[in-house]
């Protein structure tokens, strides 16, 4: 046992009816460094997590802070004790200032009902001040980008005298440059002593941030092992129980441009003032483009346009080979395509539906029986699409809210299959994905390429263009600056044009 841990799990289990969610764990976090938790989804992070804050009580074993037993299921004696977490999803109030939120329901007084907004002042600025914590304490939080957000976040979790802080996919919609400035405000507080324990699907993130690393697989410790130690393969190994390597390498040397069909979508000379200017793209049925650049490079508000959710000040498109006029989505969806947007759950979904349900939203016209939704008809649209794209649970009537991030992407591509969509424009599809995951959707889209869809997907991850692309186009500044083939360039040549210096 590790005298340096300030955070001690021992033995922890937990069940669900049929379903062994924790087996056993033990895990250490020690002071000052960063433990990173990996695991495919269902693996049983999320558990380990809730019972780490106290949201939930495990049949087994106990959690120890600084040697000090914290009371099972009790999340107020978690927090007292200095456990915080840090979720996906966002916990800070928008229309509230930075200053508010960091101290909402624990505001200094100078009397009865009177709060004492200079102390308050005081003391988060020196707390920001001694975490290198850059924030304007008057902006209301909706105006601040996400990873400023995220770093509001760490400002809580300190004022609250936290000594082990619980990052959950903090990285999962940030730029480039926003994780380099969590980064440093996570290393910041390393040096202060405050243990991380860093959840994360994105296994190069693991390299750069992580002293130590345990995974998780079927709610059992596979792998810990400091993380200079181990690599890449191990990792995904662990979290799999299987390599990835036969897979990746097939899709890497499938070469889709020579034999794709014609022509499914094109722009010519598409403009957007102060967006993008004199776009020409062109995708072919069979075919995968994947569209990369930095951040600000307005490749999402390029896709938008092409789906009639943004409207072009001038330039043509064409779908089929017709040229089409894209006033709004439905003028889209009623030529063939589909778009599955950058954040699956605010945009994409409705969490709160079921799987079904979610399905059908874009299909309800051919199901509808005097002016009824048919039951019958419904749920053989439902079957068909979960046994195609093998959606996990299988079970119709799960709300979607309940499935992993990898399955609740497959909801949304089938949604777009179910309508007879055969031009799909994906936006970002793996954020916040596992590499298991990751390796479904990559398959589902060569399938669906295959079959002759076109595929067109917005993406960041420099080694997804790379794996799933048959051809990459770069954008930077709202222009075209590079159109490669698959094998025609490396990630240092796609990455030059990204800057925008022409490879």
């Amino acid at each position: 046992m590790d005298d340096k841990a300030v955070l001690r799990a021992r033995n922890l289990s937990k069940r669900y009816l049929a379903v062994q969610a924790l087996a056993e764990v033990n895990l250490d976090i020690q002071a000052g460094e960063v433990h990173a938790l990996l695991g495919s989804n269902g693996a049983g992070k999320s558990t380990l997590v809730k019972i780490l804050t106290g949201a939930i009580t495990p049949d087994t074993g106990e959690v120890l802070l600084n040697g000090q037993r914290i009371p099972p299921g009790n999340p107020k004696a978690a927090l007292e004790a200095g456990i915080s977490c840090i979720y996906q999803e966002s916990n800070l109030v928008p229309a509230l200032s930075v200053l508010d939120n960091i101290m909402l329901g624990r505001q200094p007084t100078r009397g009865p009902g009177l709060l004492d907004r200079t102390a308050q002042r005081v003391f988060v600025r020196s707390l920001l001040a001694r975490n290198g914590l850059l924030l304007d304490l008057d902006t209301p939080v909706q105006a601040l980008p996400t990873g400023q957000q995220k770093e509001v976040e760490i400002a809580k979790a300190l004022s609250l005298k936290a000594r082990v802080i619980l990052m959950d996919e903090p990285t999962a919609w940030l730029s480039q440059v926003e994780v380099e400035t969590l980064f440093r405000a996570i290393r910041n507080l390393t040096r202060e002593g405050v243990g991380v324990l860093y959840i994360s699907h994105v296994l190069d993130e693991i390299f750069t941030i992580a002293d130590r690393v345990t995974v998780l697989r079927d709610g059992k410790v596979h792998l810990a092992a400091p993380i200079g130690q181990i690599n890449k393969g191990a990792l995904v190994q662990a979290m799999l129980g299987r390599q990835l390597s036969a897979e990746t390498d097939q899709w890497q040397h499938e070469l889709h441009p020579s034999s794709a069909g014609p022509v499914a979508l094109e722009c010519r000379n598409l403009s957007k003032a102060g967006l993008f200017e004199n776009i020409n793209l062109s995708v072919h049925r069979g075919e995968i483009v994947c569209i990369t650049g930095l951040v600000g490079a307005k490749r999402s508000e390029l896709v938008r346009t092409l789906f009639g959710a943004e409207r072009a000040d001038q330039g043509e498109v064409f779908i089929h080979g017709q040229a089409v006029i894209l006033r709004r989505p439905q003028d889209a969806i009623d030529r063939g395509l589909g778009f599955v947007p950058e954040d699956r759950r605010r945009d994409g979904l409705f969490m709160s539906l079921s799987v079904n349900h979610n399905l059908a939203l874009a299909s309800l016209n051919p199901l509808t029986r005097l002016g009824l939704v048919s039951g019958r008809l419904l749920n053989g649209l439902g079957q068909k699409q979960v046994a195609r794209l093998g959606i996990v649970p299988p079970r119709l009537e799960t709300p979607v809210r309940n499935l992993s991030g990898g399955n609740q992407q497959k909801v949304l591509v089938g949604r777009w299959l179910a309508s007879g969509a055969n031009i799909i424009i994906l936006d970002e599809p793996t954020v916040g994905i596992d590499v298991g995951a990751k390796a479904d959707i990559y398959q589902l889209l060569r399938h669906l390429a295959a079959e002759g869809a076109a595929i067109l997907i917005v993406s960041s991850d420099m080694e997804e263009v790379m794996t799933i692309a048959d051809r990459i186009l770069v954008m930077a500044q709202g222009r075209l600056v590079g159109n490669f083939l698959k094998g025609q360039a490396s990630q240092a040549e796609i990455l030059r044009a990204a800057g925008g210096e022409l490879a």
